[in-house]
């Protein structure tokens, strides 16, 4: 089954409950994308796909900053889970395709 297509995350932070939309584009083993959520949408290349894993890092603007989220996740049919690590610390999401 294709990682590709938009999936609907879950995650609880010291903001609260975020659900962004994450858009997997997969051209060979190259992952590209978006991840769509409170502060706005930001686009992603260079990740990674290695079997049902997938690593990516995506810059969004913050509080007047720029700042990387480093996504590893592990994809399990139309189910989706993993961390987001953020300068605020690690963050478990799970959530499933759109």
């Amino acid at each position: 089954m294709s990682i590709e297509g938009k999936w609907n995350l879950k995650m609880q932070t010291p903001m609260g409950e975020q659900t962004p939309i994450l858009t997997l584009l997969v051209k060979g083993n190259a992952l590209s994308g978006s991840f769509a959520g409170a502060r706005g949408t930001a686009n992603f290349d260079g990740g990674t796909i290695d079997g049902n894993k997938i690593a990516f890092t995506v810059k969004i603007e913050a509080m007047g900053q720029t700042f990387a989220l480093e996504c590893k996740a592990a994809i399990d049919g139309d189910k989706i889970s993993g961390e987001i690590k953020s300068p605020m610390g690690p963050t478990q999401f799970s959530g499933a395709r759109a």
